[in-house]
């Protein structure tokens, strides 16, 4: 009996591939990795989740001013620098491919410009030039798709932040990461894994539904095989009167006698349902932990949780934490950019993000708030509605005289009437 295995092969993280032939550099060894991580990101809807929700809090409510209001004319001026859809996005491809391209816009060439605006630039469409004998990355390549780039394809050659004195240049955030010059990876590639993983398990269940709920026949024809034409007629004709369009699904076997006749058979797993919702439960555990996200009802998944009260208060708390942790780092960052860019200007004023916060409360929470922050305890509502008939002789009943005199008033035109 001959055996054949497959080796699963671990996951690795791509390396910059160098070519003496090239002037760039290439992402791994297809050169498009960064397609694999935006498929992590389409594919694994706790990825998805957790990206979305850490990029739409870091922007929060957006880019201010210190001592500035959002709709003062400085803080409409900075927004006109940079616009809100491009800070979202420049935020989003930062925490999903690990870094992010800005394409800093000049008033002209030469000497004495100023920057006149900060936009995006699509980070997957560019590849880093080789780094001088100084270490320094001069320039990036350009090119729209270059998994399809062909060797005739002529790429477009944009410099770096600082190092010309064209109107166009690439500000490339990258955080440093030792050992990876060209390239930083993403902060939650030790979960990577995971996200293909939950891929994996979603393409089987749904293939598992589409093709295995209903039952297989399989139909021998055990009196020889006849030529590749009569066999495609006899299955059709088969098929026609044997399964509608939704019918059960058939097998036509053709065999030279009966003793060698098709068999079908079934590597089943035991316990199958039990084993795939351990496997859906931990890649999103190990999601989770890799964007280092505190509790997963910061993304609108509801955990173990006892009632709503115990809900909001985890909510409160882990939002404090993951603000201060993994929000804020992600905000200085981009601040720190903004403002290195923007001191070619001149002189630049405090930027901040103004933080959203992750839950409202409702006027009674409000009110509860309030008299806690003035010393007061919160009125129970059942001893509230109690009638109490038991009033000391000793107790004070506080009217408004306002109202005592409006009340009169509205006895004597009573009478009048």
């Amino acid at each position: 009996m001959n055996l054949n295995f497959v080796n699963l092969s671990g996951y690795e993280i791509p390396k910059a591939i160098e070519d003496k032939r090239k002037e760039w550099v290439a992402y791994g060894e297809d050169n498009d990795y960064y397609s694999f991580l935006i498929d992590s990101y389409l594919q694994s809807a706790t990825n998805n989740a957790a990206i979305r929700s850490i990029s739409n809090n870091v922007y929060g409510e957006g880019i201010c001013i210190e001592g500035k209001e959002k709709d003062s004319k400085e803080v409409k001026e900075l927004r006109k620098f940079i616009r809100p859809n491009c800070l979202r996005i420049i935020i989003q491809e930062r925490k999903m491919l690990g870094q992010a391209a800005i394409q800093v816009i000049y008033t002209k060439e030469g000497n004495n410009r100023k920057v006149a605006k900060v936009k995006h630039f699509p980070t997957h469409t560019l590849r880093p030039e080789k780094m001088d004998e100084m270490g320094v990355v001069n320039a990036y390549y350009y090119h729209p798709n270059w998994a399809e780039k062909k060797r005739t394809d002529s790429l477009k050659r944009i410099p770096t932040f600082g190092t010309s004195k064209e109107k166009v240049e690439i500000y490339m955030l990258k955080p440093y990461v030792s050992g990876y010059d060209y390239f930083s990876p993403v902060d939650y590639s030790g979960a990577l894994p995971y996200c293909e993983l939950e891929n994996e398990i979603s393409d089987y269940l749904l293939n598992e539904t589409k093709n295995s709920f209903s039952g297989t026949k399989v139909i021998n024809f055990n009196n020889g095989v006849p030529d590749l034409e009569s066999r495609d007629m006899i299955t059709r004709d088969v098929k026609g009167k044997l399964t509608g369009s939704r019918g059960q699904k058939v097998i036509v076997a053709f065999n030279e006698n009966k003793e060698s006749a098709t068999t079908v058979e079934d590597i089943s797993l035991n316990d199958a349902p039990a084993h795939y919702e351990y496997l859906a439960t931990e890649a999103m555990h190990k999601i989770l932990v890799g964007h280092r996200v505190t509790s997963p009802m910061l993304l609108g998944i509801k955990d173990n949780g006892n009632g709503l009260a115990s809900n909001a208060d985890e909510i409160k708390t882990a939002s404090q934490l993951f603000n201060s942790t993994v929000i804020a780092n992600y905000q200085e960052e981009i601040v720190d950019v903004l403002t290195e860019i923007m001191e070619l200007n001149g002189e630049v004023p405090e930027l901040y993000f103004i933080t959203a916060q992750p839950i409202e409360f409702t006027d009674e929470n409000q009110e509860k708030e309030s008299n806690e922050d003035k010393g007061e305890a919160p009125v129970d509502e059942a001893e509230a509605t109690k009638e109490d008939t038991n009033l000391s002789a000793d107790y004070e009943l506080s009217v408004d005289p306002k109202f005592i005199k409006d009340a009169l008033e509205l006895y004597n035109e009573s009478k009048d009437v």
